[in-house]
């Protein structure tokens, strides 16, 4: 009696698997349903590397919302609202997709929509996203003392988020304060090492405060190109040249500059030196954002 082997039964299993997927893809409506799916699982990959739950088979919702997230990871934000209008459509609202709305607005330059936005979060789970959006919106407009304020509560509620902490230390050095800027950012360096954002803000710190060397050595750290080392270089140029006319503007006799001006014009009293708010400076981490994946709107 004749016998079949082991490996020709096996091999007979594993066509009729083939056969099987086969006759499964081919009940696909469209390809673009298939495509659809491979990113969504590939997000939720992505997304849930540190979840203990990841070896769970994952919801609809969360594919969805891996999606999103991922689509704004990759500067996507127009794509992200039509992901976001879809999801609300079909599961409702929640805390995580009214922060992730309100970042996509921001990022595509829907300003008034973006702070109603994240100041319907201040109440809720994703506070600190709100706070941390407003911080920007200030930034954005040039406004760093309030930007430090909305970044302050952001941290209260977020001690170890790197970028809120990166952020906060930008701001408060924008402000003039880089004494106050050193500790968030140390934090963030530390706490994100490898985060190029925040050891470009560290290095503008350094420059900021005359440390030239370290600074440059932080910046071949984090392997930064030339055209942004630069850029660090004028705006720690800017900042400078703004708190020198800001002391000049409350003790017009420290600057020699200032001394002459005022033997001059003959005046005893304050001389007026321009404050600087006409010059248009960049939102919060421009040189970062700018390189490595820029915003469509600023």
């Amino acid at each position: 009696m004749k016998r079949v082997s082991r490996p020709h039964g096996r091999l007979g299993a594993v066509l009729c698997t083939v056969l099987l997927a086969g006759c499964q893809s081919n009940k696909m409506e469209s390809a673009w349903e298939l495509i659809q799916q491979q990113q969504q699982e590939q997000a939720l990959m992505r997304q849930s590397e540190d979840d203990p739950d990841a070896g769970k088979q994952p919801t609809e919702p969360q594919l969805m919302l891996a999606l999103i997230r991922e689509s704004q990871a990759q500067g996507r934000y127009f794509a992200s609202l039509a992901y976001i209008d879809a999801y609300r459509q079909r599961f409702g609202n929640s805390d995580q997709l009214e922060a992730l709305q309100a970042d996509a607005l921001r990022r595509t330059g829907q300003q008034e929509q973006s702070e109603a936005a994240y100041r319907k979060l201040l109440g809720g789970a994703q506070a600190a996203q709100g706070w941390h959006g407003l911080g920007l919106l200030a930034g954005a407009r040039g406004d760093y003392a309030q930007a430090a304020q909305d970044l302050e509560h952001a941290v209260k509620l977020a001690p170890t988020d790197a970028q809120m902490l990166g952020d906060l230390g930008y701001a408060r050095l924008r402000a003039g304060d880089s004494a106050g800027a050193r500790v968030p950012l140390g934090k963030a360096a530390e706490l994100d090492p490898s985060n190029t954002k925040v050891l470009a803000n560290m290095a503008l710190l350094l420059v900021v405060e005359g440390n030239a060397v370290q600074a440059q050595q932080l910046m071949e750290r984090a392997r930064l190109g030339q055209d942004a080392r630069s850029q660090i270089y004028q705006l720690a140029s800017q900042m400078q040249v703004q708190g020198r006319a800001g002391s000049a503007a409350s003790a017009p006799r420290a600057q020699g500059v200032v001394r002459d001006l005022t033997r001059a014009s003959g005046a005893h009293g304050a001389t007026q030196v321009s404050s600087g708010r006409d010059v248009v400076m960049p939102m919060l981490q421009p040189v970062m954002d700018r390189m490595i994946n820029p915003p469509m709107v600023q």
